[in-house]
C-alpha cells in the first residue's frame, strides 16, 4: 500500500494540473482555442518528424492501391454490423439490465469495448461492465464477488441464456454467457472503469479520421483470419491491433491522428472522471481530449495533411513492424503518440513469479501504465507473430490481393508416419510433399492471462 503512494500522489498531481489547465481554457474564445490547438499540434508534429519512426516507406503501384482499396473496403463492409446487429445488442443489454435490478436496484449496466468505439464486426461479444452506483466510490472486492456470483445465478435461473459462468474469484469478478435468442457472446464484469474510459479515447480517435476505422477493422481482420487474435493462445488481443493501428497513424509522416493524451484544453472530463483504479488500488491518470472537431479543424490548418488513401496506409502499417519497429527495443505508447524504449518502462526481462509478465513485444495501455499488452506472447507466439507481418509484407510487395493477404489460416497436415523396415522405399514420390509455407502452431492457453485480464483488454472487445 506504501509503494503505491507515490503512483496516486502523482495521479493526483496530474489531475490538477488538468483542472488547472481547463479552468484557463474555458476562458478562451474559439480563435483562442483554435490557436492553441494549432500550436501544441505543430509541435507535436516536429516532434515525430525527429523521432523518424517512418525509416523508410514502401510505394505501391497506382493500379495495385486501387484494386486492394477497394477488396479491403468491400470487405469491412461486408463484415459491418447492420440494424438488425445493433437492434440484437440493444435488445440483449436491456433483457441484462432487467436481470440485474432484480439482483442490485439501481447498478447499471454500461457498455464498453468495440460496441462502443464502432470497430465490432457483426455478431462480436457484447462486453458490460456493472456500476452500482456511479455516483459512489468502488464497492469493496468481497461485495463485487458476492453481486456477481448473485447474478450469475439470476441469469441462469431466467433459462433465457446458457453456458452461463460466474467468476466471482477472477481479479475482476465476471460471468460470461450465450444468448439463446441471438446467439451473441456476451461478458459483465464488475466496475470495469478503466475499459470504459479507454473506450472512449478510441472512440474518440475513430472519429477523428474517416480512414482509421476501416483500416482497423481490415487488421483486425486480418488477425482473426490468421488466428493470431487470441490472448488465451498466446497472441495479442483485437484491443491490443487497434492500439498498433492508432500509434502507426500517430507516428506517420506527417501524422494521420494527433495524440489527444497530450492536448490542453477541451477535456470531457469532470475531476472525478479523470481518474480509475484497478481491483488493486492502483490509480490512473485517465484524461484526454475529447474535442473532436475543435482538433480536427485546427489539424487542417498545421500544413500538408497527409493524404494515403487506405490501401497505402494498410501496407505502412505491415511495413512499419517490419521494417522500421525494433522489437528487442522499442514499446509501442499510444499515450505519448510515439515509442518508447524498453528501458524507460523498465521492460527488459521477465518479471519474477509464476504470472510474471514477458515483455517480449510491448504494448503500453494508454491509461494503465504498468499493463503491457504483449505480455501474453512467449518466444513461439513471438515468433509466429513476426511470422505472419512477414507474410503479409512478402505477399503486399509481390502485389497479392488482399483476399490473399487475408487468407484463412489453416493447420498443417500432419507429418507422415515413418515408414517401417520392412515397407521402406527409396521412391521419394510417393511420400507428400513438404508445406513449406508459414503456419501457426496453436499453442496452450497462457496462464499468466486471467479472466481478468481479458476483459480489461476488451475494447475488442479493440476488436473486432
Amino acid at each position: 500500500q506504501m509503494a503505491m503512494q507515490p503512483q496516486q500522489a502523482q495521479v493526483q498531481m496530474a489531475q490538477t494540473e488538468r483542472v488547472e489547465q481547463q479552468a484557463r481554457a474555458q476562458h478562451l474564445n474559439p480563435q483562442q482555442r483554435h490557436a492553441s490547438y494549432v500550436e501544441q499540434l505543430l509541435f507535436q508534429r516536429q516532434r515525430v518528424r525527429q523521432a523518424r519512426y517512418q525509416r523508410s516507406q514502401q510505394h505501391l503501384k497506382p493500379e495495385y492501391a486501387r484494386k486492394l482499396g477497394e477488396a479491403l473496403l468491400l470487405q469491412v463492409s461486408h463484415a459491418a454490423p447492420d440494424a438488425e446487429d445493433a437492434a440484437a445488442r440493444q435488445d440483449l443489454a436491456r433483457r441484462l439490465q432487467a436481470l440485474t435490478e432484480q439482483v442490485a436496484g439501481g447498478a447499471k449496466l454500461r457498455m464498453f469495448g468495440s460496441s462502443v468505439v464502432g470497430l465490432h464486426l457483426k455478431g462480436a461479444d457484447l462486453d458490460l461492465t456493472l456500476e452500482t452506483d456511479p455516483a459512489a466510490a468502488t464497492p469493496p472486492i468481497e461485495l463485487q464477488r458476492k453481486l456477481i456470483k448473485q447474478l450469475g445465478d439470476a441469469i441462469a435461473a431466467s433459462e433465457s441464456m446458457e453456458s452461463v459462468s460466474a467468476r466471482p474469484n477472477a481479479r475482476v469478478p465476471i460471468v460470461a454467457m450465450s444468448d439463446k435468442a441471438t446467439g451473441l457472446k456476451t461478458d459483465i464484469c464488475m466496475c470495469n472503469r478503466l475499459a470504459m474510459l479507454n473506450s472512449r479515447l478510441l472512440k474518440a480517435y475513430v472519429e477523428l479520421d474517416e480512414r482509421v476505422r476501416p483500416l482497423a477493422m481490415a487488421v483486425k481482420y486480418w488477425a482473426k483470419q490468421r488466428h493470431i487474435n487470441d490472448p488465451y493462445r498466446g497472441s495479442p488481443s483485437s484491443y491490443a491491433y487497434v492500439l498498433l493501428v492508432i500509434n502507426y497513424l500517430q507516428t506517420t509522416s506527417p501524422p494521420v491522428l494527433p495524440n489527444l493524451q497530450q492536448l490542453r484544453g477541451g477535456e470531457w472530463a469532470t475531476t472525478d472522471e479523470m481518474s480509475a483504479s484497478t481491483p488493486d488500488g492502483r490509480a490512473f491518470d485517465c484524461s484526454f481530449c475529447s474535442d473532436v472537431a475543435g482538433v480536427a479543424s485546427a489539424a487542417a490548418a498545421c500544413g500538408p495533411r497527409n493524404e494515403a488513401d487506405v490501401a497505402t496506409l494498410f501496407c505502412g502499417f505491415f511495413h512499419r513492424y517490419v521494417r522500421d519497429f525494433n522489437w528487442n527495443r522499442s514499446v509501442v505508447s499510444v499515450r505519448t503518440g510515439g515509442q518508447l524504449t524498453k528501458q524507460e518502462k523498465r521492460w527488459m526481462t521477465k518479471e519474477k513469479g509464476f504470472r510474471g509478465d514477458r515483455h517480449l513485444f510491448c504494448i503500453e495501455d494508454p491509461f494503465e501504465l504498468t499493463h503491457d499488452l504483449g505480455r501474453v506472447l512467449d518466444k513461439q507466439t513471438l515468433s509466429e507473430l513476426k511470422s505472419e507481418f512477414d507474410r503479409a509484407y512478402d505477399l503486399i510487395s509481390r502485389e497479392k490481393s488482399f483476399e490473399e493477404i487475408t487468407e484463412l489460416w489453416q493447420a498443417a497436415e500432419p507429418e507422415p508416419t515413418a515408414p517401417s523396415a520392412a515397407n521402406a522405399t527409396t521412391d521419394a514420390t510417393k511420400l507428400p510433399p513438404t508445406n513449406t509455407d508459414t503456419v501457426l502452431s496453436p499453442t496452450e492457453p497462457d496462464a499468466s492471462l486471467t479472466v481478468a485480464d481479458a476483459s480489461r483488454t476488451a475494447a475488442e472487445a479493440l476488436p473486432i
